[in-house]
């Protein structure tokens, strides 16, 4: 049963509207225009031979404001975005500002040694680094239909 993951119709709505910003680009309502537009980061998740390395974008964010947390299936990443943006240029002048919080979990695509993770913020960039662990065998059982445990009906 631990290999399951929870169902979380919320990740569900994330990745359907990460795949229809991938799909429509620029015509997409959520595409994304710059570091202003969107709080949600963006991740990859990438396996090497001994390791599963995922990284996400969170420009803005202060790494101390950063909750990362592990467990054999999945890495959740929460955060708020506290960012401002001032240009004043030739007599134009624009200030943006972008606050919200996010929260994401990325499923492992494969058995990890989640207590041997490590993560590094730098420059706006959160990598996470978790050893593979060996494929757990699965192990089946044959069960006996209609046929109670103490022997009584």
């Amino acid at each position: 049963m631990r290999d399951l993951i929870p169902w979380n119709h919320y990740n569900e709505l994330q990745r359907v509207r990460d795949d229809f910003a991938r799909l429509f680009g620029p015509m997409s309502p959520w595409y994304s225009w710059g570091p202003l537009a969107s709080s949600v980061p963006s991740v990859d998740v990438r396996e090497t031979d001994t390791h599963v390395i995922v990284t996400a974008d969170v420009p803005g964010v202060n790494p101390q404001d950063l909750e990362v947390t592990i467990t054999e299936e999945a890495l959740t990443i929460k955060g708020e975005v506290r960012m401002e943006e001032n240009v004043d240029q030739h007599g134009f002048r624009r200030l943006e500002r972008r606050y919200g919080a996010f929260h994401r979990v990325i499923p492992f695509p494969t058995s990890i040694k989640h207590e041997q993770a490590v993560a590094d913020c730098t420059n706006g960039v959160l990598e996470v680094k978790v050893p593979k662990a060996e494929p757990r065998q699965s192990r089946s059982i044959r069960l006996n239909i209609g046929k109670e445990r103490d022997g009584t009906h």
